[in-house]
Formats: C-alpha cells, sequence, structure tokens
C-alpha cells in the first residue's frame, strides 16, 4: 500500500464537508480498489492539466468513468462533471477514508 498524500483544500465547492485550507489525507487509487457513489476522490481535472480536484463520486457509468460533484449546494460554486462530463478511472488517484 502507497503512502497517504496531503491535500489543502483550496476554496468551497466541498463545504460543508472540507472547508478552504483544510488539510485532507487521501489513499492513492489501486487497482483492485472499488470506487462507488459517495466516495470523495482526488482526481487530475478532465480540461486544466496541472489542476487536481477533490469531488465525490455521485455516479459510477457502466464503462468505468465517474461524474463527480462537489458538495457545496450553490450549483456555480463546484467546478465539477457538471461542467466538463464525468472522468475516466484512469484521472482519479486517490480516495479519502471517512
Amino acid at each position: 500500500m502507497s503512502e497517504p498524500l496531503q491535500v489543502r483544500i483550496k476554496g468551497d465547492s466541498m463545504w460543508p464537508t472540507f472547508s478552504d485550507g483544510s488539510i485532507v489525507k487521501f489513499t492513492p487509487l489501486e487497482e483492485n480498489d472499488v470506487l462507488k457513489v459517495g466516495d470523495v476522490v482526488l482526481s487530475h481535472h478532465p480540461l486544466k492539466k496541472n489542476i487536481l480536484l477533490v469531488k465525490r463520486v455521485h455516479l459510477v457509468e457502466t464503462d468505468d468513468r465517474y461524474f463527480l460533484v462537489g458538495d457545496q449546494t450553490d450549483p456555480l460554486a463546484s467546478e465539477d462533471s457538471h461542467n466538463f462530463g464525468s472522468v475516466p478511472r484512469s484521472s482519479i488517484i486517490a480516495y479519502h477514508l471517512e
């Protein structure tokens, strides 16, 4: 098992679960790990090469793609799969153990 990753949250897209500036630990995703609806993941942004996203799995699609959303109830407060569509599993690098 790989070492946990620590990420500092930037912004309020995952509020109230995580606040701006919070430090969150993630476990690197391994080949046999199963992601499910409700999991919080760390993913590469599909359109912005050097940006990582912290989002919640909202839908697992049949072709191993994931629809990711922020917890913020304001739809304009989170750039997520509503903006860029679902992401492939290969984009997801880690998950949060709650």
